[in-house]
């Protein structure tokens, strides 16, 4: 098994839901995906039993900061300030850019902006983002 550097990493977006294309200036990119879990002990047993629930995740990517990004990265930076979002823009989180089908994918909403600017350091950009629906893995 190949090792994969982070510097190859690409994260895409459209927030038509079509045609995804890359925001420029990532540094990084984070997914956590979850899974709720219910009880089903059922009384006179020893061990306590879990079935598996609804799935959900959250993410995050950084950027530099560039005030005269367009297209897709200007769109993506902005996504917060969308109300009545319905969900739909689509993501895709590469590990490595070289390769189309190694992704996370999946449609959801941008839930927060955090942009800072450091003495001594690059602007730099977080977004945060929360899938709606299906999440598929091809890692």
């Amino acid at each position: 098994m190949a090792k994969v550097k982070g510097d190859v990493g690409q994260v895409k977006f459209d927030d038509g839901g079509s045609s995804v294309n890359p925001v420029l200036g990532t540094t990084s990119w984070s997914m956590s995906i979850t899974k709720d879990i219910q009880e089903i002990t059922a009384q006179g047993d020893t061990f306590k039993a879990f079935t598996g629930g609804l799935i959900e995740g959250e993410g995050t990517a950084e950027l530099l900061y560039d005030d005269s990004a367009s297209g897709e990265t200007a769109t993506f930076v902005d996504g917060v300030l969308t109300t009545g979002d319905a969900g739909t823009a689509s993501f895709e989180l590469f590990p490595d850019s070289s390769s189309a089908t190694k992704k996370i994918s999946f449609n959801g909403i941008i839930t927060g902006f955090d942009q800072s600017s450091t003495l001594g350091e690059a602007n730099t950009i977080s977004i945060t983002f929360k899938p709606t629906g299906t999440i598929t893995s091809a890692i």
